[in-house]
């Protein structure tokens, strides 16, 4: 059995519940063992050992949290060939993309054993502490969704 896990850091409960969302679409057929976990309660050789490996952030200013950055900092070492890897934000409109792409790049930046493509999901709120805008959520399921079609391919 394949196995993902879904780490996040939510200061006010949005990227959370993104978070749980993207789980469900990974384990909708029961062939994915997912966890969801907070950032602060996980290691990097924790999150190593999964197949799919997804990141999420609020965005703060433009840039993903502290706590995200150091993870993805921390995984950059780790041979991540193989893995599926995925970033996802939460931002206002402006913002879309920012903290995600951040993540996306700080990865790249030092590992070349991580190929190409990403999948990446911003999800926009419409303040500081949400709510989410209606029709948002649903991407996150889709986006777990796409993950687990894809590993269906590679078995």
């Amino acid at each position: 059995m394949r196995s993902a896990v879904v780490v996040y850091d939510s200061w006010y409960g949005c990227t959370r519940a993104v978070a749980e969302e993207i789980a469900r679409g990974l384990s909708a057929d029961g062939k994915v063992a997912t966890v969801v976990a907070h950032i602060k309660d996980t290691t990097p050789e924790q999150v190593r050992d999964h197949d799919v490996i997804v990141i999420g952030s609020p965005n703060h200013f433009g840039a993903p949290t502290p706590r995200a950055r150091a993870l993805v900092q921390r995984l950059r070492g780790f041979d991540l060939r193989g893995k599926r890897i995925a970033f996802f934000d939460t931002c206002f409109a402006r913002d879309r993309g920012k903290a995600l792409a951040s993540l996306e790049a700080q990865l790249r930046e030092r590992n070349p054993m991580v190929t190409p493509p990403y999948l990446g999901l911003s999800v926009v709120v419409e303040g500081t502490r949400g709510p989410i805008v209606a029709g948002e959520m649903s991407h996150a399921r889709e986006l777990g969704s796409s993950i687990r079609s894809s590993l269906a391919l590679t078995v």
